[in-house]
């Protein structure tokens, strides 16, 4: 991984000495074979590589400075305990000098689809930096930070976790003026061993929050809800819902062509009739707390409304793409059971319009022990569109199967696949399918499905 620094930075932000002696630093790469002359290589030890063998190679690609555990008689080489730690301290040092306000997001599922909507929305009116990809963790956060350029106003940031304390430190590093939780589910209770712990790990993020800074989250779950009231943080409620008031709510008026009427509500103020480019589950939360950051910063209202007008899915996330007159829809990024059946839900629309529906649904990871009985249970919603055929990829897809066939879907219209054996599916799908006909596709990101469209438009020729 290498970036370029927002700004030269001084040597000894990192602990160097330099007295002038060492150039600035303007680039920070921890991938030896990235190196370009005048950077600094950090060596950081991982699963498989320690960086620090890789010196040598560094400074003979131009490395200006080292950061390794290793020492070295190389005055170019500092040698610290932990340099991961080191260079998210310089991050954190180096962003205060940097004025700028920090959204910082979490949550089991929807976080990144809000990063990619809230920085389209802000970027109409203010130099906004973000986390790239899946940039959410210690190290590509703190190259984030090192990369903001000094007219920056806001950061956006996204924040992950595989475990408890991640989130604490991730946001004690980043210092959120505003933060949101956009969900709480299963997804990594393999890892964390239940749900209330995955909550306990999100609700990590108000361990960072500015004083007089706010946290979001949704107002439909009052477990969150109770959690959040006991800690000594501002909050408010973000709903999408009627059943559940929130503090800023949307509120789902109809839809027409795909595009959703809703309202807006804040405590300062309602809006009416705002018309949304789309009426998934997925946009329309995302519109909500976006919405409510917004008015949290006092973004005016025309830019907040032109950029909900304008929202458009991130990659992998409900993409539709037609091939051979069938419209194929990925939403393969990841999956994970509560926002999977949500999915599913939604598809319901496209029975109405008469479309004949295939599924290719791949297994669900990092759900522990309880992995069949989740996949059970979006086989059983899965039954309930009635697809005409039901394609299950990866060993725990099978279980997908087993929950249609419980509900009352006839097996023969199953068929199972290894996740090698996508051109078979291909060759299987494309012996049923019909031109108006849609595939839905949706699994884990290990699995990557969205290698079916090219597979698709390779059979098309």
């Amino acid at each position: 991984m290498r970036i370029e620094t927002g700004t030269p930075i001084d040597p000894s932000l990192f602990g160097f000495v330099s007295d002038g002696v060492f150039p600035p630093i303007t680039a920070i790469s921890t991938d030896s074979r990235e190196i370009r002359p005048g950077d600094l290589f950090v060596a950081l030890t991982g699963e498989k590589t320690d960086g620090a063998a890789y010196i040598g190679e560094a400074l003979a690609y131009g490395a200006s400075l080292v950061l390794s555990h290793e020492a070295s008689d190389d005055p170019r080489v500092l040698a610290v305990s932990d340099p991961l730690a080191v260079l998210t301290d310089a991050a954190a040092r180096y962003a205060e000098t940097i004025p700028h306000r920090t959204v910082g997001i979490t949550g089991s599922y929807g976080k990144t689809t809000l990063r990619h909507h809230l920085t389209g929305i802000l970027s109409a009116a203010l130099t906004v930096a973000y986390t790239k990809g899946n940039g959410n963790t210690d190290l590509a956060l703190a190259l984030t930070l090192l990369s903001i350029p000094e007219k920056t106003r806001i950061l956006v940031a996204e924040l992950g976790m595989r475990g408890r304390g991640e989130i604490s430190r991730l946001s004690r590093l980043i210092r959120p003026d505003v933060a949101a939780i956009t969900a709480i589910g299963s997804a990594h209770v393999g890892l964390l061993g239940s749900v209330d712990t995955i909550r306990e790990a999100k609700c990590e993020i108000a361990d960072g929050i500015k004083p007089g800074g706010l946290l979001l989250f949704p107002a439909n779950d009052p477990a969150l809800s109770e959690r959040i009231g006991s800690l000594p943080v501002r909050s408010a409620t973000v709903s999408t819902d009627p059943a559940f008031h929130g503090d800023y709510a949307l509120k789902l008026l109809g839809v027409d062509g795909g595009r959703a009427t809703v309202t807006l509500a804040s405590p300062v103020g309602t809006v009416e009739d705002v018309v949304l480019p789309g009426c998934d589950p997925p946009l329309i939360s995302s519109a909500a707390f976006c919405f409510a950051v917004c008015e949290t910063l006092g973004v005016s209202r025309e830019i907040t409304l032109s950029g909900l007008s304008r929202l458009s899915p991130p990659p992998l996330r409900r993409q539709t793409e037609t091939i051979g007159g069938v419209s194929v829809i990925l939403d393969c990024y990841n999956a994970s059971p509560e926002p999977t059946i949500s999915a599913l839900d939604s598809l319901s629309r496209y029975r109405t319009e008469g479309k004949r529906l295939f599924l290719l649904l791949g297994e669900m990871l990092e759900l522990g022990d309880a992995a069949p009985e989740y996949h059970r249970a979006v086989g059983r919603r899965a039954a309930g569109l009635f697809p005409e055929y039901l394609f299950c990829m990866g060993e725990l897809a099978s279980y997908y199967a087993e929950g249609a066939v419980d509900a009352g879907f006839p097996c023969e219209n199953v068929g199972f696949y290894a996740p090698n054996e996508l051109a078979r599916l291909v060759k299987e799908f494309k012996s049923r399918a019909k031109p108006g006909d849609l595939l839905y596709v949706k699994g884990s990101r290990a699995l990557a499905l969205e290698s079916v469209v090219p597979l698709l438009k390779q059979a098309e020729t």
